[in-house]
């Protein structure tokens, strides 16, 4: 079963779908750095309950209108899995979910933003999730950074890097043993990303060498950062 459409760039629902998540990113951020410790905690844990309910939400959602396949439903794409990732940092912070985050999570949430996918259909419940679960990956690394002092560490552009390859490797192991199609290794997606140059297989060389750039580039903008004010 094929019900994976894309959201035309330019359009209104495309232009909603960046401009509305930058706002409450943005005012999420304005609110933690102005309230006491304790409220900025249950406020980061709030954040976390909606990024992992979302999840849970999703899965049950696709099974109810009978879209639930392992070899498309698994939330093991990149972005699934940094979502995931994303809701667990809000409960208990880790320095390397951090730079994975920053340095791959955002990227990738960043051309799913610009270059939208829904693998299930693209009925208003499953638009609103997808909005929600990209911009969650872009928000909680700049969260860390911004509101709890978070900072990149000499050499994370390697780890992360290095962190990748394995998640390759694994990924690429069960779309062998389900026959699916996880992280884009067995066809490529159906939108026109600027990621994807060429065919199958070759485009995945080309996603090793744009995914390092766009690390060191992330790592880069990261370790610039300047101490906070507060």
């Amino acid at each position: 079963m094929n019900l994976a459409i894309d959201i035309v760039p330019l359009t209104t629902t495309w232009w909603l779908g960046i401009a509305i998540p930058l706002f409450i990113g943005i005012l999420i951020i304005q609110f933690a750095i102005r309230v006491p410790p304790d409220i900025r905690r249950i406020f980061s844990i709030s954040l976390g309950v909606i990024m992992i309910g979302r999840e849970l939400w999703k899965s049950w959602y696709i099974f109810q209108i009978g879209a639930w396949e392992i070899e498309t439903s698994l939330p093991l794409h990149l972005c699934g899995i940094a979502a995931i990732l994303s809701g667990l940092m809000l409960f208990k912070t880790h320095q390397k979910g951090f730079e994975f985050l920053a340095l791959i999570g955002i990227p990738g949430a960043i051309h799913a933003l610009l270059t939208p996918q829904l693998n299930h259909g693209g009925d208003l419940p499953q638009v609103i999730e997808y909005y929600i679960g990209h911009g969650g990956i872009i928000l909680v690394p700049v969260y860390l950074a911004v509101v709890d002092g978070y900072r990149i560490k000499k050499l994370a552009w390697r780890r992360v890097f290095i962190y990748c390859q394995l998640l390759l490797i694994f990924i690429g192991s069960l779309n062998f043993l389900l026959g699916s199609n996880y992280m884009f290794l067995c066809s490529e997606p159906i939108v026109r990303s600027p990621m994807i140059i060429g065919s199958w297989p070759w485009y995945i060389l080309g996603l090793e060498i744009l995914g390092l750039g766009h690390i060191l580039l992330f790592y880069v903008i990261f370790k610039r950062m300047k101490p906070l004010p507060y």
